[in-house]
């Protein structure tokens, strides 16, 4: 009994090894069965602006042209009900063979001029010049891409495997990103009394990187968090008649759940 005891051992001992490796063969086969796989996330932002230089110029009876320096903004606080929120969504391909992927990537994202700031004033407000520090205040100057200043990118995209066990039922991925797009913002604005609540206006460019971590529940599901650094120029958004231009660089946290589909 002891002998066929410590022959059922040697046994196990020599099979087990091959099994483990034919079921990690198996799981990497069925893996590399389909070409891609196509998916879908959507979530919320938070964002940061640096400071940015506020050029704004119009005509007709009240005419201005003027800049201010380093003007400071903020977002309006990520997933808030009261308006509607600051979301991004994502739609992609992710080609298994190749280890790459594209993908469409937009985010809702909302700027709002900071009230009761100081910042330098340079240019003329109906003839008159100015070249000083000055205050802003709702009766001289509110600006806000309120609708959206809206990143639309198109991205490459790659992923490294961190931790994916046997069952693949979950595992976690490093994602990394970079593109470029088009800044697609409504912008509201009263400047020096006159009031616009403008039309969706494609305004200029956007590049940037992202990366973050990915964690895969199951075969069709999915969670991401991840950190986006871009630069963004708006170089031709509209006031009342007339046009303004700003550029920024700003640091977004992104927060996503989706699903993917074997293609």
């Amino acid at each position: 009994m002891r002998s066929f005891t410590m022959t059922i051992c040697i046994v196990a001992g020599l099979i087990f090894p091959y099994a483990l490796s034919a079921q990690q063969i198996q799981i990497k086969q069925q893996a590399t069965t389909k070409k891609g796989f196509l998916y879908f996330g959507f979530g919320s932002n938070r964002i940061f602006y640096t400071p940015s230089t506020i050029h704004v110029k119009r005509g007709g009876s009240s005419p201005l042209d003027f800049t201010l320096d380093k003007v400071k903004g903020r977002d309006e606080g990520g997933l808030k009900w009261e308006t509607a929120p600051q979301f991004s969504y994502a739609v992609g391909y992710y080609f298994v063979k190749k280890n790459f992927g594209l993908e469409y990537h937009y985010d809702h994202v909302k700027y709002f001029v900071r009230q009761n700031q100081v910042v330098h004033m340079k240019g003329t407000v109906q003839g008159n010049n100015y070249d000083k520090d000055t205050l802003i205040h709702p009766g001289f100057f509110m600006l806000e891409h309120s609708d959206g200043a809206n990143y639309a990118m198109f991205n490459f995209v790659k992923w490294f495997p961190l931790y994916q066990p046997l069952n693949t039922k979950f595992s976690m991925t490093w994602l990394c990103m970079a593109g470029l797009g088009f800044v697609n913002p409504k912008t509201n604005s009263t400047i020096s009394g006159q009031y616009r609540d403008d039309k969706y206006h494609l305004s200029g460019y956007i590049v940037g990187l992202e990366s973050g971590l990915r964690l895969n529940f199951g075969s069709h599901f999915f969670a991401t968090g991840t950190f986006k650094g871009a630069y963004a120029n708006y170089s031709d958004f509209l006031i009342a008649n007339g046009k303004g231009s700003q550029q920024w660089f700003s640091g977004q946290f992104n927060y996503m759940i989706g699903s993917k589909f074997p293609l």
